[in-house]
């Protein structure tokens, strides 16, 4: 596996998955004391959280091992630092195949995950007695996953993350409602990152308040000082940055930051909108409306993948970052944002709200209102002395509300109280 300045020493894995133990200046991630922790993300979904996740509670004193699929290794190549063990046990030789794969041979790909994640579950049963906790983080095929976790739960506690209440593709029917609701009540305890996530499980998912623990998503610390690689069309770009980074959904709202876009022009504001992120829906529909409304020589696309070691290259480029989304419940986007202390202009919803007003680091705006939010990008973009305001604010947000110390602390209190046998908090 490549990791950026360490040594890596394989060991044998009795769940026959490849197993590395990596050692970081000197300091190895296994302790003879210690909660012993069974990290699950199969795809290995929001890598930067599980990253500091994972090392904060190494540093915290566990034993935490991450059993996930090969994107680790992708995501992986500029940190530094890795003080937890990776186990690449899931979708070996499918998951970047199918990510790459077309219309015709998609269904073929995912029929070979399917199949793969139904072996790995069963390697992975036996050896989940040698864990104190399981905590999983985006099960991927909630069909099969359910069952597994109503029957591996009598052998060992599990703690769920819920990162999203509802998927990003959820149909939100009453099926997947059902579905939804099996998933959260099979779990021992749940970890959510908003207020309104949490008040979510409660009123609309019928889960009591003692199983849910609220607990922050942290900062993207590794930013400070990862390897990473520069974006040379970035500094082509002389006028003041607007960015709009992720994944390229409907949820986003990117058709409205492009209306807006088309306002500041007209009002005679020096820009440029940068899009940057994986395409999850169709892009020409946005190339036609940035044509219609005669901006195209204002909006930059970089809609592909974007490497784990560029990321931090974007934000610092960026002037002011838009988060003009139609629903989501936190957004790791804004938490970078606010790592490297950029000024947000976001939607008044869930989490993002939270974020923005306890952090006082930027403009909130209503859903699907290009004029409100046009208005909030030009008074960052032209008042200086407000966005370093936001700028600052931002840093310490980030450094302070959300350092992972306290972090994996709280963690750790979740485990416990979800039923995990851990050595007593000191």
């Amino acid at each position: 596996m490549p990791f950026a300045n360490t040594q890596t020493v394989e060991i044998p894995d009795a769940a026959n998955a490849a197993v590395a133990t990596t050692v970081s200046g000197g300091l190895g991630v296994r302790s003879p004391r210690g909660a012993r922790i069974l990290m699950l993300n199969p795809s290995f979904s929001a890598p930067a959280y599980m990253h500091n996740l994972c090392n904060a509670l190494a540093d915290a004193g566990a034993q935490v091992e991450v059993f996930t699929g090969p994107a680790f290794e992708r995501a992986s190549r500029c940190w530094r630092d890795i003080r937890y063990v990776p186990r690449i046990a899931f979708y070996r030789r499918t998951q970047l195949r199918h990510y790459q794969a077309g219309r015709l041979t998609r269904p073929v790909w995912q029929l070979l995950r399917l199949t793969g994640h139904l072996a790995s579950l069963t390697r992975l049963t036996r050896a989940a007695g040698r864990y104190d906790v399981l905590h999983l983080h985006f099960p991927t095929v909630l069909p099969v996953d359910i069952p597994w976790l109503t029957w591996i739960r009598r052998r060992i506690p599990v703690v769920l993350t819920v990162h999203n209440l509802w998927p990003h593709r959820a149909r939100r029917d009453q099926r997947e409602r059902r579905q939804l609701q099996r998933l959260y009540r099979c779990c021992d305890g749940l970890i959510a990152h908003t207020e309104d996530t949490a008040r979510g499980l409660m009123e609309d998912f019928g889960l009591p308040a003692d199983r849910i623990a609220r607990i922050p998503h942290g900062n993207f610390r590794q930013f400070w000082d990862q390897d990473r690689a520069a974006v040379p069309a970035l500094g082509a770009v002389a006028a003041p940055i607007i960015l709009m980074f992720g994944e390229v959904r409907p949820s986003k709202g990117v058709e409205v930051l492009l209306r807006a876009a088309a306002m500041l022009r007209g009002r005679g504001v020096d820009f440029r909108v940068v899009l940057a992120g994986a395409p999850f829906a169709a892009t020409e529909p946005l190339h036609r409306l940035a044509r219609q409304l005669a901006i195209e020589d204002r909006v930059v696309f970089h809609l592909r993948y974007i490497e784990e070691e560029e990321v931090p290259s974007y934000f610092e480029a960026a002037t002011v970052v838009a988060v003009p989304y139609r629903a989501i419940d936190q957004s790791g986007v804004a938490i970078a944002a606010l790592t490297m202390g950029r000024a947000i202009v976001a939607t008044r919803i869930a989490g993002l709200a939270e974020l923005v007003e306890q952090g006082d680091c930027g403009l909130l705006v209503p859903v699907d209102d290009a004029g409100a939010l046009a208005a909030a990008l030009q008074r960052l973009l032209t008042d200086d002395r407000l966005r370093r305001r936001c700028e600052t604010n931002a840093r310490r947000y980030a450094e302070t509300a959300l350092a992972w110390e306290p972090i994996a602390g709280r963690t750790m209190d979740a485990y416990r109280q979800a039923g995990a046998a851990l050595p007593a908090r000191r």
